[in-house]
């Protein structure tokens, strides 16, 4: 079992978090985003890594997880703000396969 002491979600920092950088129809579920893992990514879902959905006017946010022979969909939606999408630095060239790949800090500013 992970240490879950420095957790958030279930989620640790040895994890891969991948940011979708298009707006996602929120009404997708698990095998929509599934899809989107896997048609535009070009990724397997069910890899291990977290997968972060945005939809487009920002109120919204969706993170998909797969372990333990099990999906894990998590939602978190704002009424007032938005959330703003994390940067993409250049200098690290931080974009991987049509997504970026971010901090598990990040996901500490959505969830907290």
């Amino acid at each position: 079992m992970k240490n879950m002491k420095n957790s958030i979600l279930g989620l640790t920092n040895d994890l891969n978090f991948y940011f979708y950088s298009k707006p996602v129809n929120m009404a997708k579920g698990i095998e929509g985003l599934k899809g989107l893992v896997i048609n535009d990514l070009g990724m397997d879902p069910m890899n291990g890594d977290v997968f972060i959905f945005c939809s487009g006017n920002h109120k919204q946010v969706k993170l998909l997880y797969y372990n333990d022979n099990a999906y894990t969909l998590y939602t978190r939606r704002v009424y007032k703000g938005f959330f703003i999408y994390p940067n993409y630095k250049a200098e690290t060239d931080s974009y991987t396969r049509g997504s970026l790949h971010i901090s598990p800090k990040y996901i500490g500013l959505i969830f907290n």
